[in-house]
């Protein structure tokens, strides 16, 4: 039955029925087809904020149509801003479709019939549809058109979304849009951090921007008294009765400003940069040494000025906390085209000098090589076709290991270079993807002096392998998600060994205007020595570059002084201008820091690490001492790595009292005397120095050698080093140029020898003086070259000699 009667409705309401599923298509294609791609703001371009560790603003930047627009979430505004808009502007805003009939017949009634004050009956809904899609709504029809709008909105978009976008396109005078810009800017607060007053104060500014926006920092009376009006009928509407108090401070004038601040420029241009998608960018910036290292490199950079010195860069960073940095200063003024201030000399590359030597040092003591008081030669040398020379154009001779790195010795160091392998140092800046390397061709051991480029955030980075004994982490910036952008590595690129007796070493460098070294031995730097700096100087090739970096308490500080043009100065000199800036700064900031109540020191770096032992070496040679070894002392040395030898340089030999002459055997007259047998090139360089140098006497050419029944011991001490020519060379023949022909024979030999014998293919060319020179005409070949002294002692090497094509 009930079907029955179902079928005959159908039956004959069947046009009605198709009419009205035809409408309901109708609108729900409609809905579909006019529907919004995304959300009201999405294709609003929003302004960027960059803040301080502390929540402190470094700057806003304009949107791309030069407004001060701040994007903030309905549920980041904070309570007091949404209640004064719904309040000044829509009180129903939650109750109404878009449009307020009420309003509207009042606002119609009010000035069309009665024809009092012009008064308004927009909702929000109709001020932001105005906003967002530029209505014209001074006519009627204009008016007619942004209630349609309003709608449309309605339709789509929920209140919260509405309100939303509201608070983010308010006119509040100038190119402010946007109640948080307008916060941020007026008061210096976050949108969600201002008072009621304030809060009252903002809600009023877009019914009229242009008469009530502040002009220079005083707040029109107009706006003041919409302001009070404002304030008086939210008392009514909340039944409050506000305290004494509460009055007097509403009537008191707000403190406005116009704080568009322009920060650390260097530092915030390159992450707003980078982070284009984030609308606020929290950094590690702290804002007390931010100002501290500004304050400080000007007033350096103007003194120095009479000399030349007009540019500066300073980087600090705390390696404790995730490489995390501190202060940052790309020039010492952003504004100034002459010093070409707008470049950022802490991500700029350039020559590092001297300043990559610590890592080579922590490599060779990783590889065995050297331990703090290894005794390394600073004499002329050539490896290859490099030879290299010091800064001062000296050489020391035999200095220890620790003296040549805080003397920065050239020669030392590229035979450290030349020594360390898988990694060397090539291999492990490579591995730690670092700078725009070319290939390791390209460099050769130059690179240990500073022939590739390094930024100083590279090599801040660098020495925190060292600051953080042996684990890599790049600087960090910025807090992503509450996340850092870069992680420590898992890997330990250096043992935590080798990364201590370096720090430790660096901090025996002497403060500037100061001579004084500590020596190396058991007093090593401990908890008690606060205030140790270590650190590393560098200076480029032509006084381009000069550096300072150095690693204290929690923190690592680079300091650059030059010019950004490449011109160089005599008076860039690392250890000279760089050094004083870095301890002035350093020495501030550990001061700063002990003002604070909570504040401790970091003692990390100061804990000797148990793979660490003590051993007792010549102070001579810096090898194991024995009982023949005059002076002792003690040194740091990592077991199963560090390369112990027995000393060979004090040697006792026997003396005839009577001639002087060195004896064969003990006998009468003769006795034992311990000297020093210090290669010939080492002795040419005390000679030149005028330190004077004990040398083993001559033995006696009248004694006879064949009874001697120790004869063993005339071949203890060095076999000759042939230094000419040079391993890994190939020699060209000039047809023609017979005077270029001749090839340079030369050796290093032991201090008791008076002669040696030079061999081709184990032919006698001649005799000399292990001063002298030997020659011997070049033949196209391959040909060993042999020495020997007159101690027996031999050496050779190969050398192969090669026609030139004219």
């Amino acid at each position: 039955m009930r079907f029955l009667l179902l079928n005959n409705f159908f039956t004959h309401n069947k046009r009605k029925l198709y009419q009205v599923f035809s409408f309901v298509l109708v609108l729900l294609l409609s809905y579909l087809i006019f529907k919004p791609s995304g959300d009201i703001l999405s294709n609003q371009d929003f302004s960027q904020v960059a803040y301080t560790r502390d929540k402190n603003v470094l700057r806003i930047t304009l949107s791309k149509d030069d407004k001060y627009r701040l994007f903030c979430h309905i549920n980041s505004t904070g309570s007091l801003i949404k209640e004064a808009v719904l309040l000044k502007e829509d009180r129903y805003f939650y109750y109404h479709p878009g449009i307020n009939p009420v309003s509207i017949l009042r606002a119609i009634s009010e000035t069309y019939i009665r024809g009092n004050v012009r008064i308004g009956g927009s909702t929000i809904t109709m001020q932001l549809a105005r906003l967002h899609y530029g209505l014209k709504t001074k006519t009627i029809l204009g008016k007619l058109n942004q209630m349609f709008y309003a709608l449309y909105l309605e339709l789509y978009y929920s209140k919260d979304d509405i309100l939303e976008a509201y608070i983010n396109l308010a006119p509040c005078g100038g190119n402010i849009e946007g109640f948080a810009a307008a916060s941020l800017i007026y008061f210096e607060k976050e949108l969600w951090d201002i008072s009621l007053q304030e809060a009252l104060f903002l809600s009023v500014l877009p019914q009229n921007p242009s008469i009530y926006k502040p002009k220079n920092r005083e707040i029109p009376i107009e706006l003041t008294k919409a302001r009070m009006r404002l304030y008086k009928i939210w008392q009514d509407v909340k039944d409050v009765k506000p305290t004494p108090e509460e009055i007097t401070h509403s009537k008191m004038p707000l403190n406005i400003q116009y704080f568009t601040p322009y920060r650390a420029p260097h530092f915030t241009t390159s992450l707003l940069n980078n982070y284009k998608e984030e609308n606020r960018i929290y950094t590690t910036l702290d804002w007390k040494l931010q100002n501290l290292v500004t304050r400080l490199t000007k007033r350096y950079v103007q003194r120095k000025n009479p000399l030349g010195v007009e540019n500066a860069a300073v980087l600090l960073v705390d390696y404790e906390n995730n490489m995390e940095v501190l202060a940052s200063l790309g020039s010492v003024d952003f504004f100034n085209h002459k010093i070409q201030g707008q470049v950022d000399g802490t991500r700029a590359r350039r020559s590092p000098g001297s300043t990559l030597k610590p890592l080579v040092y922590a490599l060779a003591m990783d590889q065995g090589i050297i331990h703090p008081m290894t005794m390394l030669k600073d004499a002329p040398t050539s490896f290859s076709s490099y030879a290299p020379d010091n800064y001062e154009l000296d050489f020391k001779g035999p200095v220890k290991a620790w003296e040549a790195l805080i003397n920065s010795r050239n020669v030392p160091a590229v035979w450290l270079g030349s020594k360390i392998k898988d990694p060397d140092l090539y291999d492990l800046i490579k591995s730690l993807d670092l700078a725009d390397l070319k290939h390791k061709d390209h460099y050769g051991l130059s690179i240990v002096l500073g022939s590739a480029e390094f930024s100083m955030r590279e090599l801040v980075s660098l020495y925190g392998v060292l600051a953080n004994n042996g684990v890599f982490q790049k600087t960090n910036d910025i807090y992503i998600s509450g996340d850092y952008e870069n992680q420590a590595s898992d890997e330990h690129y250096l043992s935590h060994e080798a990364s201590w007796l370096v720090k430790q070493i660096l901090m025996k460098n002497p403060k500037p205007n100061s001579h004084n070294m500590l020596a190396f031995g058991n007093n090593y730097i401990t908890e008690k020595d606060i205030h140790a700096i270590g650190y590393k100087t560098g200076t480029s090739i032509g006084f381009k570059d000069c550096w300072s970096i150095a690693i204290f308490d929690k923190y690592i500080l680079a300091v650059w002084l030059g010019n950004f043009n490449g011109y160089g100065n005599p008076i860039f000199n690392g250890r000279k201008l760089a050094t004083p800036l870095l301890f002035e700064i350093a020495t501030n900031v550990m001061s700063e820091n002990e003002k604070l109540p909570d504040y401790e020191m970091s003692e990390e770096m100061f804990w000797m690490p148990p793979g660490i032992s003590e051993i007792e070496v010549c102070a001579a040679s810096g090898q194991l001492a024995h009982p023949h070894c005059k002076r002792k002392l003690p040194t740091y040395f990592m077991p199963g790595k560090s390369s112990i030898q027995k000393c060979d340089i004090c040697r006792e030999i026997y003396v005839n009292s009577k001639t002087g002459y060195r004896s064969y055997e003990k006998g009468i007259d003769v006795h034992t005397e311990v000297f020093e047998f210090w290669p010939t090139d080492i002795l040419k360089i005390f000679r030149k120095a005028g330190v004077p140098r004990k040398t083993p006497p001559i033995y006696d050419p009248n004694e006879n050698r064949e009874n001697f029944s120790q004869l063993s011991k005339v071949n203890e001490g060095f076999a000759p080093k042939i230094i000419s020519p040079m391993s890994k060379t190939e020699y060209l023949i000039s047809p023609g140029e017979t005077m270029f022909n001749n090839l340079p024979l030369k050796a290093i030999v032991d201090a008791d020898v008076n002669e040696i014998y030079w061999f081709v293919d184990e032919q006698f060319i001649g005799r000399s003086d292990p001063q002298e020179t030997q020659f011997w005409s070049l033949q196209p070949g391959t040909f060993q070259i042999g020495v020997v002294d007159d101690k027996g002692r031999t050496n050779s090497k190969m050398v192969k000699i090669g026609v030139a094509m004219n």
